[in-house]
């Protein structure tokens, strides 16, 4: 028996909770009994990593030591300290932003690297979602490779079901292939400030097309960043509604200054959407020859955004590399991954 936890990560739109979702998938296909552990906390209540410290070592760890299981995973890096020794514990570490400076609050900063190094001192393996933050994790904490294994992430469910409903499209006031997306939590590692003075830069010539800035609020100021007509923030949508945003842009932009893994790139390749991303390792790894790269910096996303408005060409071929690119994500495969790791 494994306890997976899944605690207030789902709650959330995040990278985090859709990688709870590939590691469910993955247990269901590899036919692992588990059992999901959860800690509800309201979104009222701050200080959730207090609550979840003290849940994780008093209530998880007597029910570990009463149901011994085999193995804990713990997808969203937090570990408990106090650990059953016939237990194998197994935590994700998806990035190492928190050591980036001026990237957080010093609170959350400090819970981070606090988290981060209970994860490294306790667990018996660490998972990390890409090849480049296990180096960056190999390099920064001189942890024994042997110890760091890769489960990348996968396509979420709704994806795979999509129906393709056009109406959806009306719901935000856009038509298709008449805007640009991208989705992003707006903090400010996404660089989504410098995207917004792309458009703002291209929007002159460019009068029908819009920009959709699809996630929370995150610790930008929406209000500061702009007022311009043709840029809809829609803040958290529905599951079922994303496939057919991502489907019907004219281009999927993602000019992120640092990432562990980066699920917009191939939820864009799964679903056709010709993708334009920032030129950083992880995204070199993960959408192989299937994107567009520019640089971090509005006139090199302007540049290149007005390269693929106007080369239907390109966009096309880039559909086409990343609709084989993304076979490298299937489940299947992200199962052989996570089998590798548990049975080891």
């Amino acid at each position: 028996m494994k306890f997976l936890n899944t605690s207030f990560e789902l709650q959330n739109k995040t990278g985090i909770g859709a990688y709870i979702l590939t590691i469910l998938s993955a247990l269901k296909i590899l036919k692992q009994p588990f059992k999901t552990i959860e800690l509800k906390i309201p979104n009222k209540f701050k200080y959730k990593y207090i609550w979840q410290t003290l849940w994780l070592n008093s209530f998880v760890y007597i029910k570990t030591l009463i149901q011994k299981p085999e193995e804990f995973i713990s997808p969203s890096f937090i570990m408990p300290y106090l650990t059953r020794k016939e237990t194998k514990y197994i935590t994700v570490i998806h990035d190492l932003c928190s050591i980036r400076p001026n990237e957080m609050r010093k609170y959350s900063q400090f819970i981070y690297n606090l988290s981060i190094k209970i994860a490294i001192k306790k667990a018996n393996t660490i998972v990390t979602v890409s090849e480049t933050i296990r180096q960056e994790l190999i390099k920064q904490f001189n942890i024994n490779p042997e110890r760091i294994k890769v489960v990348y992430n996968s396509i979420a469910e709704h994806f795979i079901k999509d129906k393709g409903d056009l109406g959806i499209l009306k719901k935000y006031n856009i038509c298709k292939k008449k805007y640009i997306l991208s989705v992003a939590t707006l903090h400010k590692r996404k660089n989504i400030p410098e995207l917004i003075k792309a458009f703002e830069d291209l929007s002159d010539k460019y009068t029908d097309l819009k920009l959709v800035l699809v996630g929370g609020m995150g610790n930008e100021n929406r209000e500061k960043l702009t007022n311009h007509p043709n840029i809809i923030f829609t803040e958290y949508v529905p599951d079922e509604d994303i496939p057919t945003l991502y489907k019907n842009a004219l281009l999927y932009v993602f000019p992120s200054l640092y990432e562990g893994f980066g699920t917009p790139i191939i939820e864009a390749q799964y679903t056709g959407s010709p993708l334009l991303c920032s030129d950083i390792p992880v995204f070199r790894e993960i959408a192989g020859n299937g994107a567009e790269f520019c640089q971090t910096n509005a006139q090199s996303i302007a540049e290149k955004m007005e390269y693929l408005i106007n080369n239907k060409e390109r966009r096309e071929e880039l559909v086409k590399l990343g609709t084989e690119n993304v076979k490298r994500f299937s489940i299947e495969n992200v199962s052989k991954q996570l089998h590798n790791v548990v049975n080891n």
